[in-house]
């Protein structure tokens, strides 16, 4: 898969010049570039069939590699709460929100973030977290919201934000969060930055790198895809970038 390009909402503080902020960006950045489609493919190949992909087996993909990076967790949709006590992390943050929340332990009670990560920046510790948004938009401005909240109450330092690029979304499931739809609101949390005393959020999008029509839609991985054998299958390049696979 490859990212279309990035926007950066946020940056402030000088944060993102750590190697810290520098290191995990660049795991992010490549775990997106090794989601591949079909499995054991070494591009992502979409089938172009108007809203037919799943999304979930794709973020599935991205979570998997991740999590076999240095220093980032999966959270499995676990609760905010729950993931930071894990972390040994809940009673520091539970202290920033309190300022904000009368009841900041029932506002960490549902899931926040698709993956963490804890960074030590100078001898403090710092939070970075990732969403690939699978939801409709109204979730996705839900995951921008959430990490904004987090710059702003000081619980997470970093947020990436990851979603399809007009391109592919046509091929994805009707009404799944995308950047075109969410770029208009982008203004909002850009006025946020005052707010922020040291951290980033960064919105990617991503796309697939050709289609197909001899290759599965996403979505059947985990309708009995994944027994099936596609680790030999054979690309066949044409000049308007879309790919021929033999064995479909």
């Amino acid at each position: 898969m490859k990212i279309s390009h990035t926007r950066v909402l946020v940056d402030e503080g000088d944060f993102t010049s750590s190697e810290a902020w520098e290191e995990s960006r660049n795991q992010v950045t490549a775990s997106i570039k090794s989601v591949n489609w079909p499995p054991g493919n070494d591009e992502f190949v979409i089938k172009p069939e108007s809203t037919g992909n799943g999304v979930s087996p794709i973020t599935d993909s991205f979570e998997e590699i991740l999590e076999n990076k240095n220093g980032w967790s999966s959270t499995g949709r676990t609760h905010l709460k729950t993931v930071l006590h894990q972390m040994g992390l809940f009673d520091d943050v539970i202290e920033k929100l309190s300022p904000y929340y009368d009841d900041p332990e029932d506002f960490i009670s549902s899931p926040w973030f698709d993956a963490v990560r804890e960074l030590n920046v100078e001898g403090e510790s710092e939070l970075s977290v990732v969403e690939w948004e699978t939801g409709n938009i109204s979730s996705s401005h839900r995951s921008l919201n959430r990490i904004t909240l987090g710059l702003v109450t000081g619980i997470i330092t970093a947020g990436v934000v990851i979603l399809p690029t007009r391109e592919m979304y046509q091929y994805l499931t009707d009404r799944v969060g995308n950047y075109p739809e969410l770029e208009p609101y982008f203004v909002i949390w850009e006025s946020l930055s005052s707010e922020v005393d040291n951290g980033v959020i960064e919105v990617m999008a991503v796309e697939h790198d050709a289609t197909s029509n001899n290759v599965p839609l996403t979505g059947k991985l985990k309708d009995g895809m994944s027994d099936r054998d596609v680790s030999n299958v054979g690309i066949d390049q044409s000049e308007n970038g879309q790919s021929g696979l033999d064995s479909y």
